[in-house]
């Protein structure tokens, strides 16, 4: 009686491990099952982080190429007027009519920036205004965004200097300094900051006829492609 209750001990000991040796495996697969869940679900919020965070810039960049397009078209409008006024008059210009017209095409530029902004008592262009006003109409309601430029008269004329210090170049106008910051929804924020440099298009002028004495004047130009005319410098992403 004894012995045979010893070998049925032993045999309730057996069934105890294979119990023991499941929950093992089943705590075993449990926690393989947690650690796949974090990790998939720590991929899963830096692929939503990532996508905000691209939206958020998208958002910022499309503010930052609204004014790009409007610079494009102010270049032309500026073209055609500081053209049109000095080929009017070209024959008592002489060799002067090409630093007449870049500086017509100057002031032209502020002009129409003026008009769009307004200006302080300080005589200084309030770019937030007249940019605020051209992005307006793109701007999604209820988006939080904020532009920043620094207080200047106008467009600074960009000079490049040889190394002897004379003024070789003085092709194109800057406005420096120009940051956009967009503010999701989600509380994902973008700034870029650039400045937008403007080469004054080149014009096609009149050639005398020497044996006449009479001018031939250029076909106007339909082609000519003012989107060269503006582009980024100092482009940074924060």
């Amino acid at each position: 009686m004894a012995r045979r209750h010893s070998t049925n001990y032993e045999k309730l000991n057996n069934e105890g491990s294979a119990i023991v040796t499941v929950l093992v495996v089943i705590a075993f697969m449990t926690i393989l099952a947690t650690i796949m869940l974090f990790v998939s679900g720590s991929n899963f919020r830096m692929k939503v982080a990532d996508y905000r965070t691209k939206e958020s810039f998208y958002y910022a960049e499309a503010l930052v190429e609204e004014i790009r397009a409007q610079l494009v078209a102010d270049v032309q409008v500026a073209f055609s007027r500081a053209y049109a006024s000095t080929i009017s008059e070209y024959a008592s210009w002489g060799g002067k009519a090409e630093n007449h017209y870049r500086q017509l095409f100057f002031k032209e530029m502020d002009a129409i920036w003026k008009s769009r902004c307004g200006t302080d008592a300080d005589g200084n262009i309030e770019w937030e205004y007249g940019i605020r006003g051209v992005v307006q109409s793109s701007v999604v309601p209820g988006d939080i965004w904020e532009v920043k430029v620094s207080k200047t008269k106008g467009f600074e004329e960009g000079k490049e200097i040889d190394s002897y210090g004379n003024v070789v170049a003085n092709g194109w106008l800057i406005l420096k300094g120009v940051e956009f910051t967009y503010d999701s929804p989600e509380g994902y924020t973008s700034i870029i900051s650039t400045d937008y440099c403007v080469t004054i298009p080149e014009a096609q002028w009149p050639v005398k006829d020497e044996a006449s004495g009479t001018y031939k004047y250029p076909e106007e130009a339909s082609d000519m492609n003012f989107s060269d005319c503006v582009n980024y410098m100092n482009w940074t992403k924060k």
